[in-house]
């Protein structure tokens, strides 16, 4: 097995916790992230990572990065789901044709494995049937959401026409250190940074979607299990397999922290699927995974976390 891996988006919050999953177990480490990125999530890694700066859409680019590489991780996307169908051209130019070139260069240089985050809040679209199983419909109704499934159905094909191993982990809904309380995804740091300052959280709908939720420490254990082995399935789902609405998620933040909630609840959205829980039966079984941090647990720690990094 070839130890030298490379991190297509390796310098945000899930790329990060990747990478100290790698090095902790042996892995030569290279991150490729936009030109002149925040290293913030990364400084603490030090010399134990290789960087490269480069845009992921310049094919040139992309070859010199790959060359000495045997396992890639792809975390690339310039899109977020609430806001991807304003401009799906951009969202299919920037993500899916990029991702093409790629794999080619994969097969080219004969990758061992290319492990793909997908999203397990987006692809199946509105569920049949809670929770969700791999084998589940795939109707994602936001663009981000399509762009995902077709990736997932390229890696597919690549494997078939040029046995490209690879695996896919429809990921839920990450949280913990290192995410990014000043956006717009990620509903934990983002509640919690404004129950924080006292500022005014605005909801969408009535507060009863419903997601899965799951720590990033538990992420990364999970993926580290598929690295170096054939694994008996391509594709997983990875969450928590427990969901929680908006609401109860507030109380839970009250519970741990004694913070105050302000609520502004707004008109809901047709891009918000109403309900999402994954059915994670399939990675527990074959790869021998299971969740080990209660929510209460991860919602703590990164409150912990962003205490600190907020006074900063």
């Amino acid at each position: 097995m070839n130890k030298k891996t490379i991190i297509y988006g390796g310098g945000g919050f899930i790329g990060s916790h990747i990478a100290e999953g790698l090095i902790a177990e042996g892995y030569d480490v290279t991150i490729f992230d936009k030109l002149n990125f925040d290293k913030r999530n990364i400084s603490h890694l030090g010399k134990k990572i290789k960087v490269i700066e480069g845009d992921f859409h310049n094919e040139i680019e992309l070859k010199d990065s790959i060359k000495h590489a045997g396992i890639v991780f792809h975390l690339v996307s310039s899109t977020l789901p609430a806001s991807s169908n304003q401009n799906p051209v951009y969202d299919a130019e920037t993500n899916l044709i990029s991702t093409l070139r790629l794999l080619g260069e994969c097969v080219k240089h004969k990758i061992e494995k290319v492990i793909f985050i997908s999203s397990g809040g987006t692809v199946y679209g509105i569920p049949e049937e809670l929770p969700i199983k791999e084998s589940h419909h795939r109707r994602p109704i936001c663009s981000y959401g399509i762009i995902k499934k077709t990736i997932e159905d390229y890696l597919f094909m690549y494997n078939k026409l040029y046995n490209l191993d690879y695996n896919v982990f429809r990921l839920s809904n990450p949280y913990g250190e290192r995410q990014n309380p000043f956006v717009a995804q990620g509903v934990i740091p983002v509640f919690l940074k404004k129950m924080i300052n006292k500022e005014t959280i605005e909801i969408w709908g009535d507060g009863e979607v419903t997601r899965d939720y799951i720590y990033i420490k538990d992420v990364v254990k999970a993926i580290n299990k598929s690295i170096n082995k054939k694994t008996p399935s391509n594709v997983y789902n990875l969450g928590s397999g427990i969901g929680y609405s908006l609401n109860e998620i507030l109380v839970k933040i009250n519970r741990q922290t004694g913070l105050t909630p302000k609520v502004r609840f707004q008109k809901g959205r047709d891009v918000d699927v109403p309900v999402n829980i994954l059915d994670v039966k399939l990675l527990k079984n074959e790869l021998n995974w299971k969740p080990e941090t209660e929510i209460e647990q991860g919602i703590r720690i990164t409150y912990d976390y962003l205490k600190t990094v907020l006074k900063k």
